[in-house]
C-alpha cells in the first residue's frame, strides 16, 4: 500500500521565504529572542556543531535559514552590504514586538508610524543585514480611503523633499573603458 506524498510539506505554503546567515545558531537565538521564533528543524554537515540548514516558525509562517556558501557566491546581505528585501510580520501589538526585537538587538531601520494605509509599523535590521517589517493593523479603511491618504501623503513628501544631488560623477577615461570592455 503506497501513501501518496503530498508535494507541499504540512504547514508549509506555496511561498517560503529562506534567509542567507552567517551563523544559524545565532540567527536561531535572535529570531526566538525578537519574534518568538520556534526552531522546527536544525541540519548539521560532518561537524555536528555547525548547522547548515534550519527551519523555523514564526507565528503560523515558516522560515528556512541557510548558512553562507561564499564557494558558491551564497552570501548574506550583512556580508554583501545590501538587503534587497524584507520579510513582512503582522503581530498582535506591533509597540511590545518592537521593544522586544530592539531588547534582542535589532537596529531601527524605520521608527514605528502610523501609515496612511491603516497599518503601525515599523522596519528593523537584524545581525545578518536582513530587513523585517512588522505590523498591527489599527485601521480598516477602504481602498478609496487608502487611495486618498496616500495621495495627500506623496504630495506632502514631494513639496518637502529637497532637491536630488549628485552624489558622484562617473568619469570614464581609456583605462576604464578598456577594463569594461567597451570600444574606444
Amino acid at each position: 500500500m503506497n501513501k501518496k506524498v503530498s508535494p507541499i510539506p504540512r504547514g508549509y505554503r506555496t511561498a517560503t521565504p529562506c534567509l542567507t546567515v552567517y551563523d544559524i545558531d545565532s540567527a536561531v537565538a535572535f529570531y526566538q529572542a525578537a519574534f518568538g521564533a520556534e526552531l522546527l528543524t536544525r541540519l548539521a554537515g560532518a561537524d555536528e556543531s555547525v548547522a547548515l540548514h534550519a527551519t523555523m516558525k514564526i507565528g503560523n509562517s515558516i522560515i528556512a535559514l541557510n548558512r553562507e556558501a561564499p564557494e558558491l557566491g551564497v552570501l548574506s546581505p550583512a556580508s554583501l552590504g545590501v538587503s534587497i528585501g524584507q520579510v513582512h510580520l503582522y503581530v498582535d501589538d506591533v509597540d511590545t514586538s518592537w521593544e522586544r526585537a530592539l531588547e534582542a538587538g535589532a537596529m531601527v531601520h524605520t521608527a514605528l508610524y502610523d501609515s496612511f494605509w491603516g497599518d503601525r509599523s515599523a522596519i528593523l535590521a537584524d545581525g545578518n543585514g536582513h530587513l523585517w517589517s512588522i505590523a498591527s493593523k489599527i485601521e480598516n479603511l477602504s481602498q478609496a480611503e487608502i487611495a486618498r491618504r496616500a495621495a495627500a501623503w506623496y504630495a506632502v513628501e514631494t513639496e518637502t523633499a529637497p532637491e536630488p544631488e549628485v552624489a558622484f560623477e562617473m568619469v570614464q577615461t581609456e583605462e576604464t573603458l578598456a577594463d569594461e570592455h567597451v570600444a574606444v
